[in-house]
């Protein structure tokens, strides 16, 4: 399922804040990008540079297009995320970029797949380096 929303606030590397509107009524909710997982806020510098390249993607406001996948454990709706200026898929350029690492991403979403393989041989981002930041899941 698709809907069309717009940007209120980027939380992290992989979660951001949208009005969504239901039965003429305007709503918050919390987006968490399917498929990827950022490092936490909590990790330094990592988690600093994902929510900020994050931040350079899309602009309070815009217009984007989700599709959802579902609900995690805290309410947020699961969901891959497009830019509908010009349909970037926004947890794939975090992964491409080496901003995020691979989570629960089934092999019938290839694109990540070859994005994160493109982002660790060219040792980008968080691949640069081993740690906990290639592995947020872990960390928390």
């Amino acid at each position: 399922m698709s809907e069309m929303m717009r940007l209120t606030y980027t939380y992290d590397g992989d979660t951001l804040g949208a009005w969504r509107t239901v039965n003429d009524q305007q709503e918050q909710v919390k987006l968490r990008l399917a498929f990827i997982d950022a490092p936490e806020i909590a990790q330094g510098i990592w988690g600093i540079r994902a929510r900020s390249y994050l931040r350079t993607l899309l602009y309070v406001n815009e217009s984007i297009a989700v599709n959802f996948h579902g609900y995690d454990k805290y309410g947020r709706l699961i969901a891959e995320v497009l830019r509908t200026r010009d349909y970037g898929n926004l947890g794939l350029r975090l992964v491409l970029g080496g901003y995020a690492a691979l989570w629960m991403c089934p092999s019938t979403q290839p694109a990540y797949h070859a994005a994160q393989a493109i982002a660790k041989a060219k040792r980008a981002g968080i691949w640069a380096s081993p740690g906990l930041h290639q592995t947020p899941w872990l960390y928390r």
